[in-house]
């Protein structure tokens, strides 16, 4: 066993140093940063162990034969990225497994681009079109132990922070029934609570009611497999910073041992197909069961925090997806593509253009704004790059809204036209890039990712 234990660290040191000589610099992250918690680097590396066990990559495997025999695998381009979405599934399963720890609890950044922490290479984690503007992180909760969340708010701020407990991932039962969305047992926006003058505030969870509290979570003593999704959202990459957080488990049952490296692999062998095969179905359900080039699922979040509308594209080299938002005076509007997969947040979508939010997109005369989805460079600001493939998935997010306000139909208009006819489906006032002024577009988004991530 020790033998195969240190194969498998060879192999994880291996990984890493591979993709940390591959990474751009954009892509790497400092340690000790808001990020890069002693925490998260360590939990980082034995996510790579994991990862780098024979039953994870023989899941991997596994799932790169169910996605091959899954009809998106005949859409144009969809075999391109094939591998790599089930890589970017078992990677977040192994990282989620090894978070998922509520005796060791800690705020723990999951759901993300490849980039690396100094010698330690992370490759991409993901799930279903997260998104980029959105970091991620996850602690673990047992409902019937009782927790201290200390943040501090290192301003500019992120637009919406929402700390939400779920009482079920989706996918961790091979039954479960297919759902827009996970349930959500209760939620803490950071702008409903006490935010003291440095920045500091706290939010307790235990099973007793919130009483009022608007900084306390009431978990359920029955589940003791929970966790609260934390989402900072930051439109803004070039200012915008995520909140500081730590974690302490003040009360509750006997702690365990930690679970061995082998008992992680095992789990997070079994969640990257079952969590796999749930958001195929979830996709094929909500996005490919519409027509191409529509919206073909919108919803709003339980909790009122934002609502959501989804697609797939699927276009030629010489046409291009045209579609116009109302921003309905969201705090945060947000337009992602991914593969067809749904990943991304790989390096290309990152580098270049495959998300952008109402801060780094220009709008239109009247408040709304119009994007161009296509493979070849149209010469306006507001192009989303589909990295070159003919068929892939979009989600737009609307965030912080008015109260009252919804986002039903503030999709305008979503429309395909040849690139040589682009001008005539294009407000009149679009705003034009030059070549040059398109090099530095991109190279100013990946300064301000670096930035965020360094941070």
């Amino acid at each position: 066993m020790r033998c195969l234990m240190v194969a498998a660290a060879g192999l994880a040191m291996s990984a890493s140093m591979a993709a940390a000589e591959v990474l751009p610099p954009f892509q790497q992250g400092r340690a000790g940063s808001i990020l890069g918690t002693s925490e998260q680097i360590e939990t980082d590396r034995q996510t790579l162990r994991v990862y780098s066990s024979r039953e994870v990559q023989a899941a991997i495997k596994a799932l790169v034969a169910v996605y091959e025999k899954d009809p998106v695998a005949q859409y144009p381009d969809a075999r391109k990225t094939l591998r790599r979405a089930a890589e970017a599934m078992a990677m977040a399963q192994s990282h989620g497994v090894v978070a998922a720890d509520p005796d060791r609890a800690a705020a723990l950044w999951g759901t993300n681009g490849p980039h690396a922490w100094g010698d330690l290479g992370l490759p991409v984690a993901g799930v279903m079109i997260d998104n980029p503007d959105n970091i991620y992180r996850s602690i673990p909760i047992d409902g019937a132990a009782s927790y201290v969340i200390e943040g501090r708010v290192i301003y500019p701020a992120p637009v919406q922070q929402t700390m939400v407990l779920h009482n079920e991932k989706s996918g961790s039962d091979p039954n479960q029934k297919i759902k827009s969305q996970e349930a959500e047992n209760g939620a803490v926006p950071l702008d409903s609570i006490p935010v003291a003058r440095d920045g500091t505030f706290t939010v307790t969870v235990d099973a007793s009611p919130t009483g009022g509290r608007t900084n306390h979570l009431q978990s359920d003593p029955a589940v003791h497999d929970a966790y609260i999704l934390v989402r900072d959202t930051i439109p803004d990459w070039s200012r915008q910073n995520p909140v500081q957080l730590s974690v302490k488990r003040v009360a509750g049952p006997p702690v365990k041992p930690p679970r061995s490296d082998a008992e992680l692999a095992a789990k997070a062998a079994a969640m990257t197909g079952n969590v796999a095969r749930y958001f195929m179905t979830w996709a094929k359900q909500r996005f490919y069961s519409g027509a191409a080039n529509t919206v073909t699922h919108q919803f709003d979040r339980a909790s009122g925090w934002g609502a959501i509308a989804c697609g797939w594209y699927r276009l030629e080299a010489d046409e291009a997806l045209v579609v116009t938002l109302d921003r309905r005076s969201a705090a945060y509007l947000g337009f992602q593509l991914s593969d067809a997969w749904g990943q991304g947040q790989t390096s290309e979508y990152l580098a270049n253009l495959g998300s952008l939010s109402g801060d780094q997109a220009s709008a239109n005369a009247d408040g709304s704004y119009t994007y161009v989805v296509a493979a070849s460079d149209p010469g306006v600001h507001n192009w989303l790059d589909t990295a070159g493939l003919r068929t892939g998935t979009y989600c737009i997010r609307w965030q912080a809204m008015p109260e009252g306000v919804k986002a039903a139909g503030a999709v305008r208009g979503m429309e395909v036209v040849k690139l040589a006819a682009l001008d005539t489906a294009l407000p009149q006032a679009t705003v034009r890039v030059t070549p040059a002024q398109r090099a530095e577009q991109i190279e100013q988004r990946r300064r301000d990712y670096a930035r965020r991530l360094q941070y």
